[in-house]
Formats: structure tokens, sequence, C-alpha cells
């Protein structure tokens, strides 16, 4: 079937197939889509029926895709990803329009939204999309145009800029440190509760953060936790008294300079993970996301000199 033959229902219905198959569910394809489950079922069937064949096997609570299935999967989610991009493109060839942004959580509320106006302020006619979630982009299926991911910067078939690097050391109120006598005495630790991160990068363990700290000044680390799913989260736990959190320096800086929050010990470490602004490779040199890149550049090189 070309291209030029296909109806507007039946495109309409492929990339409801990409998500379906992707989700290996009509439930969750809907909430994506933002349409009814009757919906998705319903544009799932009359694509079946355009095409000649069948796409899914229906099970009770389950789905499978057909070999005919798993060919337009792979077919089209090498291409949804370019012609979703493309088709932007061809609508803001300058500096105006739409830029789609994944940032995780913390680093968007702590590092870049109080810095984002300035962005704004250099390109006005240019909308932002922010959207934050710890775990990874699919650059294939999503219309993201840029990604700011926290790792060691491997990421396969992506264009990777490193921004910066990051550092951590435990943080905690002061009356905290003063009750427990943290003050200069890390073996104190074992008395405290301590405040994690469950996901400060993608697949990170629940105490991945403390245990890296701990590891490398052979610290012993007590059971006593209570996990968040955002640093922001365990930092504001830690202001408010509740225990001790692995504050990363770029989250925890203003706090600190506020006496927010303290550092009990002098104990830093450096992280293994970076900071890195991704994008797919066909795109690295669009004007927007070369907009946005050189602009971080720019506010990490005026935070450093000064």
């Amino acid at each position: 079937m070309q291209l030029s033959n296909l109806s507007g229902s039946v495109l309409s219905g492929l990339h409801c197939f990409l998500i379906a198959a992707e989700q290996m569910s009509f439930t969750r394809a809907a909430e994506v889509l933002f349409l009814t489950q009757s919906a998705v079922s319903h544009k799932i069937k009359n694509l079946e029926e355009a095409l000649g064949v069948q796409l899914f096997i229906r099970q009770p609570r389950k789905l499978l895709l057909t070999d005919e299935g798993v060919r337009l999967k792979q077919v089209l989610a090498a291409n949804f990803g370019d012609i979703a991009h493309e088709i932007r493109d061809l609508k803001n060839v300058e500096l105006s329009g739409d830029i789609n942004i994944s940032v995780p959580p913390t680093f968007a509320q702590t590092w870049l939204l109080p810095r984002l106006k300035s962005f704004i302020d250099l390109y006005p006619a240019l909308r932002i999309h922010l959207r934050t979630r710890n775990d990874l982009v699919d650059f294939q299926t999503e219309s993201f145009d840029c990604a700011i991911y926290f790792g060691k910067g491997e990421y396969q078939g992506l264009h990777t800029c490193k921004l910066m690097d990051e550092s951590m050391q435990p943080v905690c109120s002061h009356d905290y440190a003063v009750a427990h006598n943290l003050y200069n005495h890390p073996e104190s630790l074992m008395s405290c509760l301590l405040l994690h991160d469950a996901a400060p990068w993608a697949r990170a363990g629940r105490n991945d953060e403390w245990q890296l700290w701990a590891e490398q000044y052979g610290i012993q680390l007590p059971e006593s936790e209570c996990t968040f799913d955002r640093s922001d989260l365990a930092l504001q736990a830690a202001e408010c008294g509740m225990g001790v959190a692995m504050g990363r320096q770029s989250f925890i800086a203003e706090k600190l300079a506020q006496q927010r929050l303290v550092t009990p010990f002098d104990m830093m470490t450096s992280s293994p993970f970076s900071y890195y602004v991704v994008c797919r490779h066909n795109m690295q040199n669009t004007p927007k996301i070369k907009a946005f890149r050189d602009w971080l550049f720019s506010e990490i090189n005026a935070e450093y000199s000064n």
C-alpha cells in the first residue's frame, strides 16, 4: 500500500497501533493518547480491516503481537519519530514554535527553573514544553526534541553533550545534627534515619547514592530509612528535621547558603554520573536545540566563573 493511498484514518490508526504495541495494552495506550479504551480498540480494528491482516492476538487480560504485528511495529518505530520531527522542523525554520524538553524532576525545580526566564527572554517566540520524569525518553516514539539525563553518557543512538559533573554529601537540619551528635562524627549516622532518593538516575537502586558515598569513606549505614521518588522530597524532609539526606551539590547550594541545611561533616564525594543533554543525531544542529544547548552552557559557565 503506497503512502499516497493511505487515508487519514489509517495513518491515525498506525500511530495508535504503535503506541498500543509499545504498551502492549489498549488501556495504557488510551492513557498515552488521551482516548478511551474503546476508541483505541476501534482504531486498531479498523486498521486491521484496512490492511487485511491481524495485528494483535487478543487474550483475556493480555495482548500478543502476530508476526505481521511485529513487522509493522519495527517499521513504524524506526520511522515515526523521524516523521514527527521533520514535520515540526518544516513549521519551525526560525526560533519559533515549540520545543519539547524532558528533564529530571529535581534538576528542573532546583537548577533549571530559576534560570529558565533568561532563555524565554532570549527567544520569546519559542514555546517551551517542559516535562519531568526520572526514566529515559523513547525518542523513536515520543515527540521530545531533547532531554537532560543524569548518568554516564552512554545512550545508544543519541547525540550526547556533557553539561556538568556532580558531587554529593550528607545534609540535614542544624537541630537534627545537634540532637544526633553528627557534627564531625559520621559514625553517629547509625542512630539516624536515612532519607533516600530511590530514583536518582535511570534504573538506580533505592539506596545507590548513599552506598557510593559510604563505600568511599568506609562508613557503615543504618537500616532505618525513608525513600522518595524525587531528590527534592528527600531534601525537604531533611530540612524539616526528619533525617539525613544525600544532597547533590547543584541541589543543595542555595539551601546551604541560607542555612536551611547543614553538612555535619566535610566528606564530599564525586558522583560517577554527570548531566548530559541528549537528542537524536539528526536533530543536534537544529536551531532550537542548538539554542537551548548553547544557553545551558552559558548558564553553567557563568555559574562556575562566579
